[in-house]
């Protein structure tokens, strides 16, 4: 930019972002009762179960449910961890929002070079793909997840 040319334009500055979202995947909500949290976003609300899981690796029971093209995820937590913690200091409710990003990897290169915090290293997502959360100190008060579509490869 050189003397007298006005700056960048927001939208110019965000379209060369690796980190660049492309669509909301889902929102999390942890819960105390899975069974009557899946009652109502399945039974009363009719959100279309996609998947059901007890995940060892996250330690959650999670399901998925579609609403429009992105998804509402429950989560219990199965034993000491995270999601339990989170479940006793705050109670529960809403726990993140992930977006989709092209590629995870070059996202996280991304947002860690603008001095964000990257919480862990990336792993396999309940739902497939790759998942990696930032802090919520990073992310103005909301815990973010950034996923892809792409296999997880263990390196």
């Amino acid at each position: 930019m050189g003397a007298g040319e006005p700056p960048p334009r927001q939208e110019e500055r965000m379209s060369e972002s690796r980190a660049r979202a492309t669509r909301v995947d889902h929102i999390s909500i942890v819960v105390e009762d899975f069974d009557r949290a899946f009652d109502f976003y399945a039974n009363l609300l009719g959100l279309e179960v996609l998947k059901v899981e007890e995940s060892e690796l996250h330690g959650v029971k999670a399901a998925f449910l579609k609403i429009g093209d992105m998804m509402v995820e429950i989560i219990q937590p199965l034993g000491d961890g995270p999601i339990a913690d989170f479940l006793e200091q705050r109670g529960p409710g809403f726990h993140h929002v992930a977006f989709e990003v092209p590629d995870l990897p070059e996202a996280l290169d991304e947002v860690a070079g603008r001095g964000l915090r990257v919480l862990g290293e990336p792993k396999p997502g309940i739902h497939g793909g790759r998942i990696s959360f930032l802090h919520p100190k990073s992310t103005q008060g909301t815990m973010v997840e950034l996923c892809d579509k792409k296999e997880f490869e263990d390196r």
